[in-house]
């Protein structure tokens, strides 16, 4: 029998537990070193770094259906400033026409000079210690499109806050543009003496570490028709809009407003109001609504004659004065929209009662959003008319009580080229992360078919007569063929010149297999197979060139 002394037995206990406390130090030292090494390095770090705090600049882009910019995003440099490492009076001395009187302070602070990246490199290159050029995405340069309908983001990011959507797609979908973490750490590393270590610069972090990024928002837009539609639309100096839709996916390609803005160092130029989205008497055009209703309620023959004396007297005595004094005589159905005459629209617009008028424009999606646009209130427009007879007159040449935005007009033109099938406009496609991956997709509505073959087919043909022999010849598109409707809204207003009208021009083209629907508005433009009608035709041919 084996038997130890109680001396050995001591030295046993004692080595175990040097060997138990040995075992306790690697432990803590690898788990110090393989688990808590880079935060206690960035601890490390931290302590013997000066911070600057401002806002995350990297916010998501505005693309195109190709995945191409529409905000003309550059790099423009600010200044990080860290008065306590400014070294010398001579480093001061180099400075002052630079910065502020800020650089006494002992707090550092960001400077947006807006420098480009020559003047970075020539103030990099003087090595001055404690300014420290930083790359900042600057967006909405001169090359910028759709301004009114992208909008714009504003803040200060020297106050430590990401820019915040304020208008447009910028606002509306401000959530996924905004880079998760709102601020940015702009950091100098300095020795034990408290100064900057030379050739490090300034480090730029997280809140964790890594800098996070915005989402994009692409749209449906094609940078390179929306750049054709503004440039045509500046070339004529109008104050007005145009819409552009591709008739077989309902995706808008063009929405333009007119003057324009620029949005520059925080500085807004221009005029804001979106006149593509904005609510406008439609005139004429709204005679679309009628004929589609009639046809389809069977309450006029395309070839029914009429007889216009320039007048239409209601039973009360009140007129409504056709657009030609001297009226158009005798003529069809099909001859009275190709003429835009007022007097045959007023009567078919009375046998069809205003119920069925208002539900007709319902039905075309007259008072439909946009996919993808749901801003609060916003409505594509609105139709409302009383039960009198001269409301309903006035309704049926798209004056008082019918207010509808250039966008749904190009929309009614496209269910008219698409065959009788309605399909509610998309604008935004879906949201990408910054690897360029898929976040989400915005569905697009279900096509519906709103009008017969029969009704559309007479209702395609009215409307190509509109451009060969009636009021809309000047938007005739040689090879192509092209159908539309004019109009001619009056306002209420006066100018030096007389009563203020309004122009549109609401198309398609071509006529066969029908691809692009178009609708063209001008405030103050007169007569809707004048200037609007052109610009219509320019458009396409521009187009055909691309």
């Amino acid at each position: 029998m084996l038997f130890i002394s109680r001396r050995e037995s001591r030295v046993i206990v004692l080595f175990c537990c040097f060997l138990v406390t040995f075992l306790l130090l690697e432990g803590r030292v690898a788990y110090l070193q393989i688990y808590k090494g880079k935060e206690l390095a960035a601890y490390a770090v931290k302590g013997r770094t000066i911070s600057l705090q401002i806002g995350n600049y990297y916010r998501g882009d505005i693309l195109d259906q190709q995945g191409r910019s529409l905000l003309d995003r550059q790099i423009k440099y600010g200044l990080a400033v860290f008065p306590a490492l400014i070294e010398s009076s001579a480093s001061i001395q180099q400075l002052e026409s630079l910065l502020p009187d800020r650089w006494r302070s002992s707090q550092p602070f960001l400077l947006p000079s807006h420098l480009s990246e020559e003047e970075a490199s020539e103030l990099l290159s003087q090595n001055v210690s404690g300014v420290y050029p930083v790359p900042i995405n600057q967006y909405y340069g001169p090359g910028a499109l759709a301004r009114h309908l992208v909008g714009y983001a504003s803040g200060s990011l020297s106050l430590g806050k990401a820019l915040e959507g304020s208008k447009g797609i910028e606002k509306l979908y401000d959530t996924e543009l905004a880079p998760p973490d709102p601020t940015l750490n702009l950091g100098v590393v300095v020795d034990r003496k408290g100064e900057a270590i030379k050739g490090r610069g300034v480090r730029l972090r997280g809140a964790k570490g890594t800098v996070t990024r915005g989402k994009d928002v692409v749209l449906t837009i094609d940078r390179d028709v929306q750049e054709i539609v503004e440039n045509i639309l500046d070339n004529h100096n109008v104050k007005g809009a145009a819409a552009l839709i591709d008739i077989p996916s309902g995706e808008i390609r063009a929405l333009a407003s007119r003057p324009s803005y620029s949005y520059h160092q925080g500085k807004l130029e221009g005029e804001e109001f979106d006149r593509s989205l904005a609510l406008y008497h439609p005139g004429s055009v709204f005679k679309i609504v009628v004929a589609a209703a009639a046809l389809s309620e069977k309450v006029v023959d395309p070839a029914e004659k009429f007889n216009c004396t320039g007048k239409y007297v209601y039973k009360s005595g009140e007129e409504t004065s056709c657009w030609k004094e001297e009226g158009h005589g005798e003529l069809t159905f099909r001859e009275a929209f190709a003429n835009s005459c007022n007097s045959v629209f007023v009567e078919v617009a009375l046998r069809l009662g205003p119920q069925k008028l208002m539900d007709y424009s319902r039905l075309l999606g007259l008072e439909e959003g946009i996919v993808g646009y749901s801003l609060p209130g916003f409505r594509g427009g609105v139709v409302q008319f009383g039960n009198l007879s001269g409301q309903v007159g006035n309704a049926a040449l798209g004056q008082e009580g019918v207010s509808i935005s250039p966008v749904n007009l190009a929309a009614l033109a496209a269910t008219v080229g698409a065959g009788g099938v309605y399909q509610k406009p998309t604008l935004v496609k879906e949201i990408r992360d910054h690897s360029g991956k898929t976040d989400r997709r915005i569905q697009s509505t279900e096509p519906r078919r709103v009008l017969s073959d029969s009704v559309i087919r007479e209702l395609q043909g009215m409307m190509e007569l509109v451009v060969t022999d009636g009021t809309g010849k000047r938007a005739q598109v040689p090879e192509l063929g092209s159908a539309g409707k004019t109009g001619s809204a009056e306002t209420g207003k006066n100018d030096e010149q007389g009563p203020v009208v309004d122009a549109w021009f609401v198309g398609y083209t071509p006529l066969q297999n029908p691809q692009l629907a178009a609708a063209v508005f001008i405030e103050g433009g007169g007569t809707g197979g004048g200037q609007t009608a052109l610009i219509f035709k320019e458009i396409v041919e521009a187009l055909q060139k691309k």
